[in-house]
């Protein structure tokens, strides 16, 4: 299995500002959806080097483990909890 290259600085800093740029405007709506909190995490994690799931919750990442709507890579973003089903 190929690893991808780490992105460029300059795509660390774009990631972190479409975050921030995202999290003022749901600020705005008095709004921040788990989607937009992970956004800002996975772009933080990559500039700091380490997983997304070390910026969330354990209420966060079981919001992502029960549902599909947010693209995340255990590799990158590390391991989510088990899904009762």
């Amino acid at each position: 299995m190929e690893s991808t290259p780490a992105p460029s600085r300059e795509a660390q800093l774009e990631a972190v500002l479409g975050a921030a740029l995202g999290m003022l405007s749901a600020r705005h709506d008095q709004m921040v959806t788990v989607d937009e909190w992970a956004t800002l995490a996975r772009a933080v994690a990559v500039c700091q080097g380490c997983k997304t799931a070390a910026y969330l919750s354990d209420d966060d990442l079981d919001e992502i483990a029960s549902r599909s709507a947010i693209d995340w890579d255990e590799a990158t973003d590390g391991v989510l909890p088990a899904v009762d089903e």
